[in-house]
């Protein structure tokens, strides 16, 4: 194929026009439609003007900054309280021990003697005690003390005074009997964290070395005749003595302690009486220190000497 030269200048005009295709129109024509740049100070010139409209326009059109206030908390005194508080333990029937009034702890009594104990007590509860409430025996040693009802109504927060009458034991030591009060509902209740605790009273049992024997003297006849009364400690020969006046009929003398037998020898007549058994056998008594040993009396008469038992 021969090539002709309107070939060649068709060839490159579809060249030319496929190259300008691919370029912005803008691009194209900004040289025809712009006067020409007189020259390069003046182009420089205008791409600092363009770069200072440009950051003026940025520094216009950029966010204004929000100050931030910092808002402090205001103080408090109050302390934050925790949520697992524990509650305060209370019962309805609840004692406070105040004082002992009478009898402190430790005092000592001979056997027998007679004493009253008094206690103040304070209702630390929230149920007033009534007289149906009582002061009760726990534990320990009794000692004769009975059972008392309250004296009258004591509302919480009030103290009163309670007491019960005891008798010290008749052997010679030490002696702790334990009180609770009692509710209506038979429930023992006390002091203490648990509402158990006793109150009690403390006495000491003094080893006195005698004690007290009395009796009558049933002789035989109208009037009793002057006599010798007689008290043999069982298991000895040793006998204490005591002279009897005309027209006694009764005796109270103090003997050491122990195990005795009694008998009354009447000189002038030749008899004997003596404390005995219902077999006529002498009957022996227990005498302890600080106690009253009653009733030994010398009733069987007779003109032989009596037997010793037991």
């Amino acid at each position: 194929m021969k090539l002709t030269t309107n070939s060649i200048l068709i060839f490159f005009g579809i060249i030319a026009l496929a190259i300008m295709a691919c370029f912005p129109v803008t691009l194209i024509a900004m040289p025809l439609l712009q006067p020409a740049q007189p020259d390069s100070v003046d182009s420089i010139a205008t791409v600092q003007a363009i770069l200072t409209q440009t950051m003026a326009a940025a520094t216009q059109n950029a966010p204004t900054a929000i100050p931030v206030t910092a808002t402090p908390f205001p103080a408090t005194s109050t302390p934050v309280q925790p949520t697992n508080t524990a509650v305060p333990t209370t019962y309805c029937d609840w004692v406070i021990f105040v004082q002992d009034v009478t009898i402190p702890d430790g005092t000592s009594f001979a056997p027998g003697e007679v004493f009253t104990k008094i206690w103040r007590l304070k209702n630390r509860g929230t149920c007033t005690w009534t007289p149906d409430y009582d002061i009760a025996f726990y534990s320990g040693s009794q000692m004769s003390g009975v059972e008392m009802q309250m004296p009258g109504y004591v509302a919480p927060g009030q103290s009163v005074d309670v007491a019960v009458t005891f008798t010290a034991p008749s052997a010679p030591g030490h002696y702790v009997g334990y009180w609770l009060l009692r509710n209506a509902s038979g429930r023992l209740f006390g002091s203490g964290a648990d509402a158990d605790e006793a109150f009690f009273v403390d006495i000491n049992v003094k080893n006195l070395p005698h004690g007290t024997v009395s009796g009558a003297l049933c002789y035989p006849s109208e009037f009793n005749p002057p006599m010798t009364l007689y008290f043999e400690k069982v298991g000895t020969a040793e006998k204490t003595q005591f002279s009897i006046p005309e027209a006694q009929n009764f005796f109270s003398i103090l003997l050491p302690n122990g195990r005795y037998y009694a008998y009354a020898w009447a000189p002038g007549y030749n008899l004997e009486g003596a404390y005995t058994d219902s077999s006529g056998l002498m009957k022996s008594f227990i005498v302890n220190g600080g106690q009253i040993t009653p009733n030994i009396n010398l009733c069987d008469w007779s003109p032989y000497p009596h037997g010793r038992g037991q």
